[in-house]
């Protein structure tokens, strides 16, 4: 080979690896940066459940994550990542009952998730976040343990749909608002203790008898003054929340509501709130419960009064917020972005 021809091919893949270096910083330009004053609240469960069986908590959360100086996009699991979400550099994924069909972590970005119950979380899906938050002191515990990245975050309620607004047409002795979505220990308790149980949920027609349903929906907005009306409003914990010590969202809204209410046995509800809501372990105790309560005003309303100041101080949508933030600013720092 020529001296001539050598230069002439040196000469070409000189000019074809300057293309690629020149290619390669364009697309690194162009790539889309992360924004880390923008938030993509990321929804495992589809939209049209949002409203069911409880306030529109996502809708709170994304107002408060704007108070605080977010852009916030909301996606949900029929089109998790949207355009519009795509440069969030904060990146909150509300996990639902099952893992996500598909999760692309932003690595330019914060990743975290927020796990209200983790009965079917593998080990595999909590090491694809950067972070994990957790309404159960359990799981929080274990994170820790594990070397995870962790918050405990309880639930909250909204204070801004959730306050006292009693009304005489709609006081009941007791009253159960809640899907029949999966087992309810407390409905089974109230049926067994032959209480004058009053339902406001859908799925029950057929699993129990008609004259304990009273409706299928209650909107959101009205939500609260039913639970302050109620003598007595009764609340479903699973065996497996009282287990991990999870409080539902329902017993924050309950109490903001300033509403009386009994609860099976939960040892978290226990150290949030001590005696301001009664706890039963079966259909005996429930019943003496009930007779011990439905005729005492005085009682319920201390109660009431007691759970309220602790529910509206100390676990509000904002405060919620400030404590998922606080380890977003941890893995900010962490990952130098």
């Amino acid at each position: 080979m020529s001296d001539k021809m050598m230069k002439t091919i040196l000469s070409v893949l000189t000019v074809i690896l300057l293309a690629l270096i020149v290619g390669l910083v364009a697309m690194k330009g162009g790539a889309t940066k992360a924004d880390l004053n923008k938030l993509a609240l990321r929804i495992g469960e589809l939209r049209q459940y949002r409203t069911m069986n409880r306030a529109d908590v996502n809708g709170a959360m994304e107002k408060a994550f704007s108070r605080v100086g977010y852009n916030v996009v909301s996606t949900t699991e029929d089109n998790l990542y949207t355009d519009a979400s795509k440069d969030a550099g904060v990146n909150l994924y509300i996990r639902g009952y099952n893992p996500f069909n598909e999760v692309k972590t932003n690595q330019k970005g914060v990743n975290v998730v927020y796990i209200r119950d983790y009965d079917s979380l593998f080990e595999e899906e909590t090491k694809v976040f950067d972070g994990v938050a957790t309404s159960s002191p359990d799981f929080y515990n274990y994170l820790l343990g594990a070397g995870y990245a962790a918050a405990y975050v309880p639930e909250f309620t909204d204070p801004s749909v959730f306050y006292p607004a009693p009304k005489k047409e709609l006081e009941r002795d007791l009253l159960y608002v809640g899907d029949n979505d999966r087992p309810s220990t407390a409905i089974s308790a109230a049926v067994e203790a032959e209480l004058p149980l009053e339902i406001y949920g859908r799925f029950w027609s057929g699993n129990i008898d008609d004259k304990f349903i009273k409706g299928e929906y209650i909107h959101d907005n009205d939500l609260g003054a039913y639970f302050s009306s109620a003598k007595i409003n009764l609340v479903n914990v699973s065996e497996h929340e009282s287990d991990l010590g999870i409080i539902p969202s329902r017993v924050f809204d309950i109490a903001a509501s300033k509403g009386f209410m009994i609860a099976p046995y939960n040892k978290g509800i226990e150290a949030v709130f001590g005696d301001a809501i009664p706890m039963y372990k079966n259909a005996e105790e429930l019943k003496t419960l009930y007779n011990k309560y439905i005729n005492d005003n005085k009682a319920r309303s201390e109660k009431a009064e007691k759970a309220y100041k602790i529910a509206v101080s100390e676990y509000n949508v904002d405060l919620f917020v400030q404590r998922i933030n606080g380890l977003v600013e941890f893995l900010i720092n962490e990952k130098k972005l």
